[in-house]
């Protein structure tokens, strides 16, 4: 394989390269990327995002990139950039921390472990600024709801520690190859709002059970109130409770909880 050659796309890592430039910029637009900034980019395959980052002249962009073809392909393209460094590893379990603190993340995540990639960001929030990412619309729908089909244990979980908004829209055409659907650009900027880990595992593995049969109300999936003022809400499915409602109501059952 030639260094200067783009390598074949790999369907089983999800691969669609973003080829709109007017897409490309406003991504990068929303990050507010500049010189004095640490910049980590997921998944940076042909590079089109990390071309107009390193236009912004950030202090240091840290790629990291699964598949080692790339990951010599960008390091050939990139390597007159001295503030361009890549990293051969994967975003669902990368110690963020590895790049610095305050990092303004971005990525155009592949669509089979973007909701994996973006739980990991969780274990590293003290290290975060924001993230800009684009996933399939119906991701971005998910992350964003407070009620109803698309709301489930993730948001439930995310929202007590990130404002997540969605920025806009990006239609199959603007990829190569084209995927099936719409795809969503979205920010998260980390709240105030910290967990102890026993806690933060406690409240993840609540909020799975809570949301494990979907029409059923929460009695039924995570067994009886622990307390009479709770009964009613007990009466609800986890779908009808917002985020913090839903954290205040696992920290009442925590408390209530023998240690």
């Amino acid at each position: 394989m030639l260094k200067n050659r783009l390598p074949r796309l790999k369907k089983s890592l999800g691969q669609h390269f973003l080829k709109n430039k007017n897409i490309i910029r406003k991504i990068v637009n929303a990050a507010g990327i500049d010189s004095s900034d640490t910049v980590v980019e997921i998944g940076p395959g042909g590079g089109a995002l990390t071309e107009e980052i390193l236009k912004r002249n950030p202090k240091i962009l840290v790629c990291v990139e699964i598949d080692p073809e790339m990951v010599e392909f960008l390091k050939e393209k990139f390597k007159s950039h001295e503030n361009f460094k890549i990293l051969n590893e994967d975003a669902k379990k990368f110690d963020f921390s590895q790049a610095g603190n305050s990092l303004k993340i971005l990525g155009n995540l592949p669509y089979n472990v973007s909701t994996v990639i973006i739980r990991n960001l969780l274990n590293h929030i003290n290290t975060i600024h924001s993230a800009v990412f684009m996933t399939q619309k119906e991701v971005a729908n998910r992350l964003t709801s407070t009620s109803g089909k698309d709301y489930g244990y993730l948001p439930a979980l995310l929202q007590n520690f990130f404002k997540i908004e969605k920025l806009f829209d990006v239609p199959p055409s603007a990829f190569v190859p084209p995927p099936k659907v719409w795809s969503t650009v979205f920010k998260m900027t980390p709240l105030n709002f910290r967990m102890e880990e026993k806690e933060l595992k406690e409240f993840e593995n609540f909020l799975k059970r809570a949301f494990s049969n979907r029409r059923k109300k929460l009695k039924n999936n995570v067994g009886k109130p622990p307390s009479t003022e709770l009964e009613e809400i007990f009466q609800k499915r986890a779908e009808e409770i917002p985020p913090t409602e839903m954290l205040s109501l696992f920290r009442k059952i925590w408390q209530m909880a023998p240690k």
